[in-house]
């Protein structure tokens, strides 16, 4: 690999052990993939409490402030559990004030947040930005036309450690385009809902081999985010999709020629009313219609969702305890606007954790005996964890069926007359 004179001094140790550790790894990932050179970063996105603790301590020594920005993964709250009384909360402080002590003084930004371009902190097409986290992964990507390659979390915090990262994988305009096409087969789309559009999503993933990018056709033009946003998440969690082009939508496919890159797709898959309603009812984990919790904000919830949300419960007292994963400056707006008081009201907690696989309320090392046993999402991808991770049993629906579920502790969802 070609390095500049300045990549040789932070290899050869001339900075800090924590840059020469981040930089030899990086080096050795981008021989081993045949990267040529490192490119700079845009910036940088990282999830200090996923990375484990000795870790840490060995990438970030004797690291001052960066002169990139740094954003961070939804993190842990053991404070926050401490207060609503989950028994197994004083475990996870310690080390999570040891991380945040040494990531405040790198002078790093504690987004915590899983959704930074609700922030504000979007990319533009082409930049370069290293993140873990498979859902910030195919968001950027897709949603944005940022670089951002398939890479786990400490190779993501070693590139934001030194502001480098190998030239390789989805960084290389000949990986990005389309291998596999998705049609839509006699779908009417006209009345679908966020969790419409996450059904498809998580089918999509299950089908696409590998991590080649794939492209959706069919869809009506210009969709609006939140509805790609929804499609888009969900293929990484029951496959390795990295990138969606959502032709007539995404920035890199005005039209499906752009998305294939003038190609025949390696793959065509189908998508009829037999799939979805398949997939639906797969992610209908249960056996009975009790819930105990109900999860929204998988990714973190936008302030239109926190809306909706508000007026469906305006008024009424929940029967199940309640998360919504979002990021606290999006939770401040939500304040201002009066609901995050109401959702409070009625029973409803906010936390800037991922509401799927650090959910305080279905973790047994985090709550002990008061783990809810089950939970009900309006989110693929908040379904599938909850039911892996937490092993929980997981009902799946629209807003409407989990706001209910909350107020009633019972499910009423219905699978959809596709």
């Amino acid at each position: 690999m070609l390095l500049t004179d300045e990549e040789k001094r932070m290899l050869a140790g001339e900075q800090c052990p924590g840059i020469q550790r981040a930089m030899d790894l990086l080096v050795k990932l981008g021989d081993s993939f045949g990267a040529e050179k490192m490119v700079p970063i845009t910036y940088g996105h990282i999830s200090y409490d996923f990375t484990p603790e000795k870790f840490w301590d060995l990438i970030t020594e004797g690291v001052d402030q960066t002169p990139h920005r740094v954003t961070t993964h939804p993190s842990f709250s053991p404070e926050l559990w401490k207060e609503q009384g989950l028994s197994l909360a004083d475990r996870w402080i310690g080390e999570h004030e040891r991380k945040l002590k040494r990531f405040m003084k790198m002078g790093w930004l504690r987004t915590e947040t899983c959704a930074e371009y609700l922030l504000g902190i979007a990319p533009r097409k082409g930049d370069v930005v290293p993140m873990g986290g498979s859902c910030m992964q195919v968001a950027n990507n897709s949603l944005f036309g940022a670089r951002v390659d398939r890479m786990g979390i400490l190779v993501s915090l070693a590139a934001a450690v030194c502001g480098r990262t190998p030239l390789m994988g989805l960084l290389l305009n000949e990986n990005r385009y389309a291998r596999h096409l998705v049609v839509l087969e006699d779908l009417d789309v006209s009345n679908w809902t966020l969790s419409h559009y996450h059904c498809l999503g998580y089918y999509i993933g299950d089908q696409v081999p590998g991590f080649k990018p794939v492209a959706v056709s069919g869809l009506p033009p210009n969709l609006p985010f939140d509805y790609a946003r929804a499609l888009v998440i969900s293929m990484p969690t029951s496959g390795s999709v990295t990138l969606c082009h959502i032709v007539g939508t995404t920035p890199e496919a005005p039209t499906l020629e752009a998305a294939l890159g003038g190609k025949k797709p390696e793959q065509i898959i189908r998508v009829g009313k037999r799939e979805m309603a398949k997939t639906w009812k797969r992610l209908n984990v249960r056996d009975d219609d009790r819930v105990e919790h109900v999860a929204f904000g998988c990714p973190h919830a936008t302030i239109d969702e926190i809306g909706r949300i508000a007026k469906l419960i305006d008024g009424k007292k929940i029967k199940t305890t309640l998360l919504i994963g979002a990021s606290a400056p999006v939770e401040a707006l939500a304040r201002r606007q009066g609901w995050a008081a109401g959702i409070e009201k009625a029973g409803g907690h906010f936390e800037p954790v991922c509401a799927s696989i650090t959910n305080p309320f279905t973790r047994p090392d985090i709550a002990g005996d008061r783990q809810a046993k089950s939970a009900a999402t309006d989110s693929a991808r908040c379904a599938h964890y909850l039911s892996t991770v937490s092993g929980v049993k997981v009902f799946f629906g629209t807003e409407e069926e989990c706001a209910e579920a909350a107020v009633t502790g019972r499910w009423q969802g219905r699978i959809p007359r596709w």
